[in-house]
């Protein structure tokens, strides 16, 4: 802390302390606005964040080092235990970054979510991270029983690992914006401390900023809430998961994902789930066939795949019978 302080030229440390400003780090993640608002000059803000970014430089290295440990541990995947999925995905949700999941009511978000609930509780030879989860509900209750229901599958598929799946998922019920700040700010770093949680999944974010009439104040709430979300992501190798709502903007655009570019340019992947005109008979129900179709992310090209919902989880479209 004293170290980037006393690295600064006394004028821009008059201007870190203008601007509550203590560590390297802070100097970073400052939004633009709060050092406006400290009549800071866009010259001057550069200078400062150049010099914090220049404190926290690290030594450059080689693509292949990129490869090799400890490197290529710094970042996990959450596995959907579903080949087709793992196959879109390369290998299910990355850690380290905000993924979005999009699509219109009851195309088979949530059933995803309760299935990487389960998942990622799994150790790392099964695609898990051997943690727990952190569900935010900000639209309809937390669905308990449907989660029972699954996790009794994942008992009987994996015996001899003696996982409580309900008890390692914490849940909170929120319907406002302060509060979900407040809650990721404040309440969820002190159970990350203590609690060891690799996936952070909002339902929905969509349902707190859709009803903000001033844009500017909203995209100002968002870009907290990214702060928020990605702190935690990397200070724990966590992966962190928000669901948003589509609309329709016209016949050409029929589901266009809500929260416009404010929201967009946050996350690092944005997933979309949907029905397709399809079903298959499977165990004696008929089953519709849903979609997961990468939309964009700097790891994983776009691809789909088509899954499932049975009452034991997500699981593969059978092939067809010849």
């Amino acid at each position: 802390m004293e170290d980037f302080l006393e690295s600064l030229s006394p004028y821009l440390k008059q201007l870190a302390e203008k601007a509550c400003i203590n560590d390297a780090h802070q100097a970073i993640l400052t939004p633009q606005a709060h050092m406006l608002l400290k009549d800071i000059t866009e010259e001057d803000m550069h200078a400062l964040k150049a010099a914090a970014a220049k404190l926290l430089a690290k030594p450059t290295i080689t693509a292949s080092e990129l490869s090799n440990l400890p490197y290529s541990k710094r970042y996990s995947r959450v596995s959907f235990a579903c080949t087709a999925l793992n196959k879109c995905t390369r290998g299910g949700i990355l850690t380290r970054g905000i993924t979005e999941f999009c699509g219109s009511a009851s195309a088979g978000k949530t059933q995803l979510l309760l299935h990487l609930c389960l998942t990622v509780q799994l150790n790392d030879e099964l695609g898990g991270l051997s943690g727990g989860v952190a569900f935010i509900c900000t639209e309809n209750r937390f669905p308990s029983k449907r989660l029972f229901e699954m996790s009794k599958y994942f008992i009987r598929k994996f015996p001899a690992y003696e996982i409580n799946y309900m008890a390692n998922v914490h849940v909170e019920q929120l319907h406002e914006t302060d509060a979900l700040l407040k809650c990721v700010g404040e309440r969820l770093p002190a159970l990350m401390s203590s609690t060891c949680i690799k996936l952070i999944i909002i339902d929905s974010v969509a349902a707190v900023f859709r009803t903000y009439t001033d844009y500017a104040e909203r995209s100002r709430d968002m870009r907290r809430l990214a702060n928020h979300l990605l702190n935690l992501a990397y200070k724990y190798n966590s992966a962190v998961i928000c669901v948003n709502q589509v609309a329709t903007v016209n016949e050409q655009h029929p589901d266009v994902p809500c929260l416009g570019l404010s929201w967009a340019h946050l996350g690092r992947t944005r997933i979309r789930i949907s029905k397709i005109p399809k079903q298959i008979k499977l165990q004696g129900s008929l089953l519709t066939v849903r979609k997961l179709e990468v939309m964009y992310s700097p790891d994983t090209p776009n691809d789909f795949a088509e899954f499932l919902i049975t009452k034991d989880g997500v699981v593969d479209v059978p092939p067809p019978l010849k």
